[in-house]
């Protein structure tokens, strides 16, 4: 109550100066009351200190409000003539001396606890004069301060994707996701290197590395202070009992020039084989199946960009069983690369002449199908002849009974009238 009495008792006297004067105007003049802070961030029972400044213009008479969330902060103490209610603090001065010691730069400073995680937002309003009377046309600015560490989106997800697997040896990752757009290939735990392309503006990514064992240890580096030209991301995944490692890698070229570092493939084929899965530009592991005869595979690779240099490692000499192809893509930079891998198993003779009979048997079932299929069609052909025929045979008789009706009836009509001319007579 005396904080109260004692800001209508300036307030009044603020009117009067106001008032009396006899300078008074209509608001013309400029400057901006801004908030500034000792810290960007703070953690909950630590204190704040936040400080009222004024730019561009001096003031000699002002009433200021500052409001904060009070859910998040506890208000500790301001200057004399402070008075806080709810989630805002006023703040009452003049100058004494009638002018001479107007102010300019730092107004007063207020101290706040923090209460809760989250982000703080400290506003203010309030109607600021000049030495003659005169009103200033203020602009407000805000001031945000973090209390706690926010979890980011990514980490939220991290929790909900917890790995379940308690195998101890486990050194897989059960999710990996980044907060840049553009990641190739999808995340898979087998594939163990991707590559991405990002701008200069870029210098920092955050990376959701989640464990398929929960209990593993996941180490992430190389993902900040991100250089220009090509960086590694390394995610190294330690199984409980520490006997496996596991480690990812992405390739991250920065640069002003995308299409520069652009390691697409436009067209990958190989003669009379097939890709498992189809071709597509983001997908770069793929399986093939060979005969046993098959040496040499003559593999058709064109990057997207025609300045890019395409190399195939391994489609030569092919022995039994598993063999790796890669495709290797280097951007016209000349530092970005991208490798294509194609998994290609050649069946060993026992393998190839299972392969033959299996085929053999696929294609005589299939001249058996058609076979059926055609002997089917004969079979109808020959049916429908046959009605067609007993149908025209059908007709024939109708057309010969019709016939004779039309005799019969004639003759029934020419009797009796040959009757009736008779009886005339």
């Amino acid at each position: 109550m005396i904080y109260l009495k004692k800001i209508v008792y300036i307030f009044c006297i603020l009117l009067a100066i106001i008032f009396l004067t006899k300078n008074i105007c209509i608001a013309t003049t400029t400057g901006t009351v801004y908030l500034s802070s000792d810290k960007q961030a703070i953690e909950i029972d630590e204190e704040i200190e936040i400080t009222l400044n004024i730019k561009d213009i001096n003031t000699a008479v002002f009433t200021s409000y500052l409001h904060f969330d009070n859910t998040k902060l506890e208000y500790i103490s301001g200057p004399d003539n402070t008075n806080a209610i709810d989630n805002r603090v006023i703040f009452v001065w003049y100058d004494e001396t009638g002018g001479s010691n107007a102010k300019q730069g730092e107004l007063a400073k207020f101290k706040f606890k923090a209460l809760q995680n989250g982000i703080a937002t400290f506003t203010t309003s309030g109607e600021y004069y000049t030495e003659t009377g005169q009103q200033i046309d203020i602009n407000f600015e805000e001031i945000q301060v973090q209390i706690g560490k926010e979890e980011t989106k990514l980490q939220k997800e991290a929790k909900e994707e917890q790995g379940t697997d308690t195998t101890t040896t486990n050194s897989n990752l059960n999710a990996l996701r980044i907060d840049v757009e553009g990641i190739v290939p999808t995340f898979s735990k087998d594939i163990y290197e991707y590559d991405l392309t990002i701008g200069n503006e870029i210098n920092d990514i955050e990376v959701l590395a989640v464990s398929e064992n929960p209990n593993a240890i996941v180490e992430i580096s190389g993902n900040h202070n991100l250089k220009q030209g090509l960086n590694d991301i390394i995610i190294k995944v330690i199984s409980e009992d520490r006997t496996s490692e596991s480690t990812y890698k992405i390739s991250v070229t920065k640069t002003e020039n995308a299409e520069l570092a652009n390691t697409n493939l436009e067209t990958l084929a190989i003669e009379n084989v097939l890709l498992n899965p189809p071709f597509y530009t983001n997908i770069t592991n793929y399986q093939i199946e060979i005969s046993n005869d098959t040496t040499n595979l003559n593999i058709l690779a064109v990057p997207e960009n025609e300045q890019g240099i395409v190399q195939i490692i391994g489609n030569e000499n092919l022995q039994e069983g598993n063999n790796l192809i890669s495709v290797i893509v280097t951007a016209p930079n000349g530092i970005t690369t991208r490798e294509y891998n194609i998994s290609a198993y050649k069946r060993n003779q026992e393998e190839e002449q299972k392969y033959l009979e299996e085929q053999k048997g696929r294609l005589d079932k299939l001249e058996e199908a058609y076979d059926i299929e055609m002997h089917s069609d004969t079979n109808e052909e020959e049916t429908n002849a046959e009605n067609n025929e007993n149908t025209d045979n059908n007709k024939i008789i109708y057309i010969v009974l019709g016939v004779i009706g039309i005799i019969i009836i004639t003759g029934i009509i020419y009797f009796v009238y040959k009757k009736n001319k008779n009886i005339e007579k």
